[in-house]
């Protein structure tokens, strides 16, 4: 649908104020698809996608007439190296924000084996190991505990054939942004709340770290935001247990440690009778916090930051369970709040189909997406 953003710039086009209305698609991955019977929110306040995962060129535009309806068509080609699984569609008159120059929304993480994170305990720093064999290798029982597995962190493709498996998919467990995965089994470290509420990783918890890594977002506003991408699977596919909750805590750090120097904290605490919430039904989140609600130091300064870590812990009668992995997708920063009276999102649809699935672009394939809108005087 055009959302009032875009009533104004195509408004603006008409009138030879703006250069275009439609020149880039967004691509994301972020809510739920619909079933095409579904009928969907208003979009028409939306200001940008859910989870951003690219944006391409519009290259053909034309005009049919489908169902009696008529409707202008705007076409991009996809990417073509990269894997996606894509749940929703914008429309953008440019393919950035002008008025955010350097600041502008980015990829922070997509949490890839080229990124360098390492797996911390109390007693060792490891490398984290990739598994490219099914999970349930070989049992193939739906189970994960495949050679590499062990350790209760590794990397792994999100198209793993044990993400497969039909109670996987009706859960939405599987990542959706490019291939390449983080899973951290959910008793890897303890996280607790203290007395002013913010999450608190327990002595003893272990890691993921990433570090010599720069981070510099002080020039953002304090209400622009950081999105963590991420689901919730069982180590058992069949299993019908769900959890109580899920915690993740992402550190920005001078110092590696949260005690010392200058850190910011991405609290995410996810529980199962939020509103909203349906560990049943679905297990794939977008954790979106302002800057300014990151929980700092009283000397915090991005500049400051070169360490990062992120611990997680899923919660089953109170207690860290090892019967599910949290599974890192990406970590987006979102700027909100650079206007331009020319720039933004014109357009926006949630991916429909029949059977509510998302629309996989498989890797090293040429593929192409249509935005579809109709023409109608009201």
């Amino acid at each position: 649908m055009i959302t009032n953003t875009g009533k104004s710039i195509i408004g603006k086009y008409m009138l030879g104020q703006a250069p275009a209305y439609a020149s880039y698609l967004a691509v994301g991955c972020g809510p739920t698809p619909l079933q095409t019977e579904d009928v969907a929110d208003n979009f028409a306040t939306k200001t940008n996608l859910d989870f951003e995962m690219f944006r391409v060129p519009i290259s053909s535009r034309g005009f049919v007439n489908e169902d009696g309806i008529d409707k202008i068509v705007l076409t991009a080609e996809l990417p073509t190296e990269e894997r996606y699984e894509i749940t929703e569609v914008g429309l953008y008159s440019a393919g950035s924000n002008p008025s955010a120059s350097a600041n502008d929304s980015k990829t922070v993480f997509s949490f890839t084996a080229a990124e360098g994170w390492e797996h911390h305990t109390s007693s060792a720093s490891t490398e984290i190991e990739s598994v490219s064999i099914p999970l349930d290798d070989p049992d193939d029982d739906d189970v994960i505990a495949a050679a590499g597995t062990e350790t209760g962190v590794f990397q792994t493709n999100a198209d793993n054939k044990t993400f497969t498996n039909s109670n996987r998919v009706l859960r939405y467990e599987r990542c959706r942004f490019l291939n390449n995965i983080i899973a951290i089994v959910g008793n890897n470290a303890n996280i607790s709340k203290n007395s002013a509420n913010h999450l608190i990783a327990e002595t003893g918890s272990n890691y993921i770290q990433l570090s010599d890594t720069a981070i510099d977002l002080g020039k953002n506003s304090p209400t622009d935001e950081l999105r963590l991408a991420f689901s919730l699977i069982n180590k058992n596919g069949a299993a019908v247990t769900i959890p109580d909750k899920v915690r993740v805590i992402v550190e920005f750090s001078s110092s590696g440690t949260f005690a010392t120097g200058s850190w910011a904290r991405f609290e995410a605490e996810i529980n199962y009778n939020d509103p909203g919430v349906n560990f049943a039904t679905n297990r794939y989140f977008i954790i979106s916090k302002q800057l300014q609600e990151l929980y700092k130091s009283e000397n915090f300064a991005w500049s400051d930051i070169n360490t990062v870590r992120i611990y997680s812990s899923v919660i089953k009668d109170s207690a860290p369970t090892s019967d599910f992995y949290v599974c890192l997708d990406g970590l987006r920063l979102e700027n909100t709040t650079s206007t331009n009276s020319v720039y933004g999102l014109t357009g926006y649809s949630v991916i429909r189909s029949t059977d509510a699935k998302t629309i996989i672009k498989s890797a090293n394939t040429t593929n192409y997406i249509e935005f579809r809108f109709s023409l109608d005087v009201a």
